[in-house]
C-alpha cells in the first residue's frame, strides 16, 4: 500500500516547487541584504521596516510562482484553482441523481423480487392449469368429435330441411293448382284437361309433306270441333295455341316414312273456358294389332235370377280394354281407355243377355282393323252355350 502511495505521488511537480522556493527565497534573501546595506528607504519608511516589506513581498512572489507553475504543470491543481465550485456544484448534483438512482433500484429491486413472486405464482397456476388441459384432453377430443358430428348433422338437417321446404312449396303450389283445377270443375269452366286427346289421325307409309300438312290442319280442326261442341262455341271461337317450329319438326318426322305412323293432337294443360288451349303433337309408330273380325275375347255366363247383364258386359269389356294395353294398343292418357262401342249394340247385347234362359257365350271381336293408336271398335255376339 505504501510502496503504491509513493509511486503515485507527482515528484516532478514537487522538486520543482521546492527548487522554485528555494531559488525564490534565495533572491528575496539577496535582494533584502543589498537594500539593507545600502539604507534604501521605500515609501518613506524605514530602512528596517523596507527589508522586511521586500522579505514579505518576496514570501508573496513564492506563493504566486507556486501557483503559476501548479497552475502550469498540474491539470488538477488548474481545475481545482479555477472550476472549484463547478465541480462542487456538478457533485452535488450527481451525488442526488446516484442517491435518486439508489433508491429507484432499490424500488425497482422490491419491485422485481414481488414479480419474482407473481411470476412464480403464476407458474404454478400454469402448470396447475396444464395438469387440469392434460386431464380433460380426451374430454375435449371427444366433444370436438361430438361438435363436428353435430355440425355435419345439422348440415344435413339443414339441407333436408331446404329440400323439404321446396317439396311443401312444390306441393303448395301443386295443391293450389288442384283446387283452382276442381274449382273449375265444378263450376264447369274447363274446356279441356291436361294430356287429353283432342285428336288422332294415321300416316301412311311413303306419305309426300302435303298430305302430311293437310293431317295436321285436319288435327287442328278436329280439336276445335271437340272443343267447340264441348263448350258449346263455334269452332272459329275456339283458339288454339301451337308451337310452330315443333309442329314443323313432327312433320318432318312424319314425311316419307317407310312405316305406318299416326299423330295425335294432346292438350298439354289444363284450360279454363276462354283460354287458349295449347295444343302438343305425340307421334308414334303404328303396327296393324287386330284384324277385322278377330276374336278378342269369349266368355261362357250361366244367366240366374236377378243377374245384371249390364255389369257383366261391362266387366267382359273391361277384360277387354286391359287386353289390348297389353297388346301394346295406346291407351287414352286420361281415361286409360282404349276402346268405343255404339251404345245401340251395347243395349241390344244387355238385352238378350238379359232374356237368355241358359248358358250363352259372349264374343268380342274387332269390328274393324285396329292399329296402335286405336281405338278398339268391337261388335258383341251372343248365342246359347249349345252352339258352340
Amino acid at each position: 500500500m505504501q510502496i503504491q502511495i509513493w509511486s503515485d505521488m507527482n515528484w516532478r511537480l514537487i522538486l520543482t516547487l521546492i527548487l522554485l522556493s528555494g531559488v525564490l527565497a534565495y533572491l528575496g534573501d539577496v535582494l533584502g541584504m543589498r537594500i539593507g546595506k545600502r539604507r534604501i528607504s521605500l515609501f518613506g519608511l524605514r530602512p528596517r521596516d523596507t527589508s522586511r516589506v521586500i522579505t514579505a513581498f518576496t514570501g508573496i512572489l513564492i506563493s504566486i510562482a507556486i501557483l503559476v507553475t501548479m497552475t502550469v504543470i498540474s491539470d488538477n491543481v488548474r481545475t481545482a484553482l479555477f472550476s472549484m465550485k463547478f465541480i462542487q456544484g456538478q457533485l452535488q448534483t450527481l451525488t442526488r441523481d446516484l442517491q435518486k438512482s439508489r433508491d429507484e433500484a432499490e424500488l425497482m429491486a422490491i419491485n422485481l423480487v414481488g414479480s419474482e413472486t407473481r411470476l412464480q405464482e403464476q407458474q404454478k397456476k400454469l402448470a396447475e392449469v396444464q395438469t387440469e388441459l392434460e386431464s380433460v384432453a380426451p374430454l375435449l377430443d371427444e366433444a370436438r368429435s361430438s361438435l363436428m358430428r353435430t355440425q355435419t348433422e345439422k348440415e344435413q338437417v339443414e339441407q333436408e330441411k331446404v329440400a323439404l321446404s321446396r317439396s311443401i312449396e312444390e306441393l303448395k303450389e301443386e295443391a293450389e293448382s288442384l283446387r283452382k283445377g276442381l274449382i273449375q270443375v265444378r263450376s264447369g269452366r274447363i274446356s279441356v284437361f291436361a294430356m287429353e286427346i283432342l285428336a288422332q289421325a294415321p300416316v301412311e307409309p311413303m306419305s309426300s309433306r302435303e298430305d302430311v300438312e293437310r293431317i295436321f290442319q285436319e288435327l287442328r280442326r278436329q280439336a276445335e270441333f271437340v272443343v267447340a261442341a264441348r263448350t258449346g262455341q263455334s269452332s272459329s271461337e275456339v283458339l288454339l295455341s301451337v308451337d310452330l317450329e315443333k309442329e314443323a319438326e313432327r312433320i318432318a318426322e312424319c314425311t316419307g316414312q317407310p312405316s305406318r305412323k299416326f299423330v295425335r293432337a294432346i292438350a298439354e294443360a289444363n284450360a279454363v273456358f276462354g283460354e287458349d288451349i295449347r295444343v302438343v303433337y305425340e307421334v308414334n309408330d303404328s303396327v296393324l294389332v287386330y284384324r277385322k273380325g278377330e276374336l278378342l275375347i269369349r266368355r261362357a255366363l250361366t244367366p240366374y235370377e236377378g243377374i245384371n247383364a249390364e255389369t257383366e258386359l261391362h266387366l267382359i269389356l273391361r277384360t277387354v280394354n286391359r287386353k289390348a294395353v297389353a297388346d301394346d294398343i295406346k291407351p287414352d292418357p286420361v281415361t286409360g281407355n282404349v276402346g268405343t262401342l255404339d251404345g245401340a249394340q251395347f243395349f241390344e247385347a244387355v238385352d238378350r243377355l238379359s232374356r237368355s234362359e241358359g248358358p250363352v257365350l259372349v264374343e268380342i271381336s274387332a269390328a274393324e282393323d285396329i292399329h296402335t293408336e286405336g281405338p278398339v271398335r268391337v261388335s258383341i255376339e251372343i248365342r246359347p252355350a249349345e252352339e258352340n
